[in-house]
């Protein structure tokens, strides 16, 4: 039973519901009560679902490889907009750091400015001296 749900990508326990459903050909063994279940019932359902669904053990991309070309097609679109976003990201920061800069030099001018203003009596401040 175990080689049947590796086959139909399930688990045992799916495997002895379809069996004792009638949806999986099979016998139970009345001594042990374990199933033996049709090779042909398995192949037929497999095909029947429309999907060669791959084993358990086996890395192998199923047998149609549409399905993997458009996930990697709709990646590579996510992975373009990621990168799109990221450089614009770096853009912003960067236009945010240089303006940073720029109001701290002119803070700075205003603050040596205002010093400047300070340090000269009030009579000069007064009229401009």
């Amino acid at each position: 039973m175990s080689e049947a749900a590796k086959l139909l990508g399930v688990s045992s326990s799916r495997v002895r519901q379809l069996l004792t459903s009638g949806e999986l050909e099979g016998e139970q063994d009345p001594l042990s009560d374990r199933w033996r279940v049709s090779r042909v019932s398995v192949h037929a359902r497999r095909e029947e679902r429309g999907t060669h669904t791959r084993t358990l053990s086996s890395s192998a991309p199923p047998a149609d490889p549409t399905p993997w070309v458009d996930r990697i097609a709709e990646l590579e679109r996510a992975l373009g907009r990621a990168e799109a976003t990221r450089e614009l990201t770096e853009q912003a920061h960067s236009t945010t750091r240089e303006a940073l800069e720029r109001e701290r030099e002119r803070a700075d001018r205003l603050e040596e400015e205002l010093r400047e203003e300070r340090s000269k009596g009030f009579w000069a401040r007064l009229f401009g001296g």
